[in-house]
């Protein structure tokens, strides 16, 4: 026997146990279980009255800016059914087969798998291992009514469930179950869920074994199998519980097979039909994507919780938008048309209000979030605002917009004119391309135009680095209305950006303020105060006098802002603010053919019909401007002459503003196509395919930058320059 090795394993053993987690471990088991036990026998003689479910109501109300309610969660969409009533008893079968296939045989906890749960939960000193049965589920979400994890929730769960077994029958308990259990788009129980997906009255018709499996499988993560939202997830877990199905004999294998080939069967036809009209759905829609991600709080918690959600809904605006993306004439009555839209209060980036699309319901994709290339309405976030913040530039700096090259890609005009030396503003008033690209290219730089897109909010990938995402806007990704609202609010916001949110806080049943796992940044500084005025005046000059007049607001206030569309013209946006608010306004074709669209037609007479709305009877403002106190260009260098340069001071052409063209790069001589923005994807798919790079392949040698006070964090900066091939158009 070797002794020094068994006093080897005895000190490691002893230095194990002395760990402070073994020591928490300990305490917490001896603190769970006496705890525990003591609420365990308080519990038990507790009385509960589960036919009060019939009558109950489970609200969670939403404030808005004003702090008035102004929507609800949860507690419109029930209808109450007893079991005797169903018509497909499997249903019943099916759903204790999935969630607590013991149900039958415990009496109210299920030992074999609490035990399990809570060795995972010791072990990891997290509570977060379910465990939990039908009865248990009861006790939580009906009795306690609360859905924070913690051991001395579950110990509640195990003596509350144990008292109700004493009091009502294994029926009366599932019945209570099926007809509270949330099951995805604000619905509650089985009645109104069979309904909504399948357009069924369970008194009346019987369901399909792969309908009762799609419903079985939604409890376990109502939004995350929503068909309507995730249907390739839907059918997965639908496809999950029909082999759960067969293995309990409740069909047979070859049956699983045969109707796991079968559609989901769902139409957002019957979501519409059986849900109430209500209004703000976009809105609202966009609090639960917030309240997941901000606070861990899903669906269902908010729909059972009577929590208190307090938000920067500005309701004035956000009916107005509603009714304005219904409206065919915004669309000149065509058919497959389609739009989105943000508004955001600059000085707290509350969102004020969201634009789902035109005919948006629960259920759909919400447009404002849909991701597209955003065409020249980057151009003042990549390139003009780093040119005047870095390099000193104002609206009246001429800037050449000669023909030039670079790696091998000439960038054209849509008018194939080049315009000579023209001021920075006539610049952006006209959506000069050649200039822009040029402007990026020789003075602003990659590098820099690139940390400003991402620093402002937009969605931007290391492919992304490039002259032609950056200064025509044709990104590997796109950006959403959210996204591109944000980025412009630090030019009236002195130069300061807030993270755009609806969500200001969230109050529990209890009146106790529910803390976020993570916060929102506030005022972060992106331009100086100089930068923001002159970035103000510039894009006022571009609904004065360039392509964005059809955004002005016949009260005469003042309105900023830039148009974009993308190649072939099948996206076309208007990004613009007034003092109030800025506000993204993006339109579509569906199905992703050419169509005549333009920044400065659809999304800007959107934007101007809602901020009209939004903004009447209330005083007409003016933007403030703040003087520049520094030379016009600030030590930084000056755009390259080149021999078709006008040498003279640019003069404002007093034509008529042109309307805006898409960007449209040439033909490379010998018939190869340059870089240039790939074809813009579609809102639609839930997947959306990945775009070739667009642009010409990175600058190999970057302007020299002024030392910057404070950058984010980089991609990977990618190799040497190489040839630009030919990209592949994406699937449409």
């Amino acid at each position: 026997m070797n002794v020094k090795r068994w006093k080897s394993y005895g000190r490691l053993f002893y230095k194990a146990m002395m760990t402070k987690k073994w020591w928490l471990l300990v305490t917490s088991t001896v603190i769970l279980f006496t705890v525990g036990g003591c609420a365990a026998v308080m519990m038990t003689n507790a009385v509960y009255d589960l036919d009060s479910l019939k009558d109950m109501r489970f609200a969670t109300s939403i404030y808005d800016h004003r702090e008035k309610v102004v929507a609800t969660m949860g507690d419109k969409n029930r209808d109450y059914v007893d079991l005797d009533q169903i018509r497909t008893k499997k249903l019943m079968e099916t759903f204790v087969g999935v969630e607590d296939e013991r149900f039958y045989k415990h009496n109210g906890a299920d030992l074999k798998g609490l035990g399990r749960a809570l060795a995972v939960d010791l072990l990891t000193m997290s509570p977060a291992e379910g465990g939990s049965t039908i009865t248990m589920q009861v006790a939580r979400n009906i009795v306690l009514n609360e859905n924070e994890k913690t051991f001395m929730r579950k110990v509640s769960e195990i003596a509350i469930a144990y008292n109700l077994e004493r009091h009502y029958t294994k029926k009366e308990i599932l019945e209570s179950y099926l007809n509270y259990i949330y099951l995805g788009n604000d619905v509650r129980g089985i009645q109104m869920a069979s309904k909504i997906y399948f357009d069924k009255d369970l008194t009346k018709d019987k369901l399909e074994p792969h309908e009762i499996a799609l419903l079985a499988g939604l409890p376990k993560a109502p939004e995350g199998y929503n068909p309507y939202r995730n249907p390739d997830k839907a059918k997965h877990r639908r496809n999950v519980v029909l082999n759960k199905m067969a293995e309990l004999n409740m069909i047979t294998e070859k049956e699983s097979e045969k109707y796991k080939e079968k559609d989901l069967g769902v139409n957002k036809k019957y979501l519409q039909k059986h849900t109430q009209d209500d209004h703000y759905q976009a809105y609202k829609d966009y609090i639960l994507k917030e309240a997941a991600e901000r606070y861990h709080l899903d669906g269902q918690q908010l729909a059972n919780g009577d929590y208190k959600i307090y938000t920067g809904m500005n309701r004035k605006a956000q009916r107005s938008l509603e009714q304005t993306l219904k409206k065919d004439s915004f669309y000149h009555n065509h058919d497959k048309l389609d739009g989105g839209a943000t508004m955001i209060d600059p000085k707290t980036g509350q969102i004020a209000a969201i634009g789902g699309g035109r005919k948006y319901i629960r259920g759909y994709e919400n447009r404002a979030l849909s991701k597209i290339q955003p065409g020249s309405s980057i151009k003042p976030v990549t390139v003009y605002a780093p040119a005047v913040e870095e390099r000193g530039y104002n609206e009246n700096t001429p800037v050449s917009d000669a023909p030039f090259s670079v790696n091998g890609w000439s960038p054209k005009n849509y008018d194939h004119i080049n315009h000579g030396t023209v001021p920075l503003k006539t610049v952006a008033g006209k959506s000069i391309n050649v200039a822009t690209v040029r402007l990026l290219h020789e003075v602003v730089g990659v590098k820099t135009g690139f940390q400003y897109g991402q620093k402002a909010g937009l969605n931007l990938t290391a492919k992304d680095k490039s002259l032609a995402p950056l200064a025509l806007g044709g990104l590997t990704k796109g950006v959403n209305t959210v996204q591109m609202a944000q980025a412009y609010t630090g030019f009236v916001n002195k130069g300061k950006v807030t993270e755009a949110h609806a969500i200001t806080k969230i109050v529990d049943v209890d009146g106790n303020v529910v803390k976020p796992d993570k916060s929102i940044k506030k005022n972060k500084k992106l331009y100086s105060p100089e930068t923001a005025s002159t970035m103000t005046k510039i894009l006022k000059h571009v609904v004065v006098q360039g392509t964005g007049k059809n955004a002005q607001l016949a009260d005469g206030r003042d309105v900023a802002g830039k148009t974009g569309t993308t190649q072939n013209s099948r996206e076309a946006w208007f990004v613009g603010f007034t003092p109030e608010y800025v506000m993204a306004t993006m339109v579509f074709n569906q199905n992703g053919s050419q169509v005549d669209l333009s920044g400065g037609e659809y999304p800007a007479r959107i934007f101007k019909q809602v901020m009209s709305d939004t903004l009447k009877d209330t005083k007409v403002s003016r933007f403030q401007y703040t003087s520049s106190s520094g030379p016009q260009n600030r030590g930084g260098k000056t755009p390259k002459d080149t021999p078709d340069s006008s040498p003279q001071q640019p003069q404002e052409e007093k034509q008529k503003p042109e309307r805006e063209k898409p960007d449209k790069p040439e033909q490379k001589p010998g018939g190869e196509k340059p870089d240039q923005p790939g074809e813009p994807k579609q809102p639609g798919p839930p997947e959306e395919p990945e775009q070739p790079d667009p642009g010409p392949p990175e600058e190999p040698e970057e302007p020299e930058q002024p030392e910057q006070p404070e950058q984010p964090e980089q991609p990977e900066q990618p190799g040497n320059p190489e040839q630009p091939e030919n990209p592949d158009q994406p699937e449409q």
